[in-house]
């Protein structure tokens, strides 16, 4: 049970690494911490302050919401198909070139 809510926000994974690794720096982590810590650190490719700025480009330049921006980015989608099936939801439809374009820049 948490102590206190200070913040609710939408997260990507490599967000949450840092997060609880400047947790752990102040003190220990309990069980279900520790357990998330791993998980987010197995499935994270990229820091959490590369992540946030690549959630930023992905709304700025194609128009996304931030839900579907951090699943994109949690995920790392690495072909056009695996990619078109976190754009579903999008509010608009995607050329393939802005597709390949979001490609590009998940590998950078």
């Amino acid at each position: 049970m948490p102590k206190q809510i200070i913040n609710k926000e939408s997260v990507s994974l490599p967000e949450v690494v840092a997060i609880f690794n400047k947790r752990k720096k102040n003190g220990e982590l309990n069980y279900l911490q520790r357990i998330a810590l791993e998980h987010a650190q197995k499935s994270s490719e990229i820091t959490g302050k590369q992540a946030r700025i690549l959630i930023k480009k992905m709304m700025t330049e194609f128009e996304l919401n931030e839900k579907i921006a951090i699943n994109i980015i949690n995920f790392m989608p690495e072909t056009l198909d695996e990619l078109r099936i976190f754009l579903q939801d999008a509010s608009r439809v995607f050329t393939k070139e802005e597709v390949e374009k979001m490609l590009n820049l998940l590998r950078e």
